[in-house]
């Protein structure tokens, strides 16, 4: 998986791709979470689905946000790619971003 931007500013859009095997016959779907994050961090869209015996090369966005009254944050955690109906790992990855706001000074 590889997320880019690695620093934002609040409202930038942070994009994580990934490469993903479906080796089963059937269209499969997979979705992206952020786990161990101070805060929630949900991804859109929700699902992407992978055709069945097929390789595809998966995107999803995220909306660079703060909590009310913080300006900056280092958010670290792990990315994990799951199958969506059975919520089995299909890969994970470190997930370190900067944000700031317009407030924020450089440190």
């Amino acid at each position: 998986m590889q997320v880019a931007p690695r620093s934002a500013k609040l409202g930038d859009i942070i994009r994580v791709t990934a490469k993903v095997e479906n080796t089963a016959a059937l269209d499969a779907s997979v979705s992206l979470f952020a786990e161990g994050t101070p805060f929630p961090v949900v991804f859109e869209p929700a699902a992407l689905a992978v055709v069945g015996k097929s390789r595809a090369s998966v995107a999803f966005e995220w909306r660079a946000a703060l909590p009310e009254g913080v300006d900056a944050k280092t958010l670290r955690g792990k990315l994990v790619l799951r199958a969506t109906d059975s919520g089995q790992s299909c890969g994970e990855a470190g997930f370190d971003v900067y944000i700031s706001s317009d407030r924020a000074s450089p440190a």
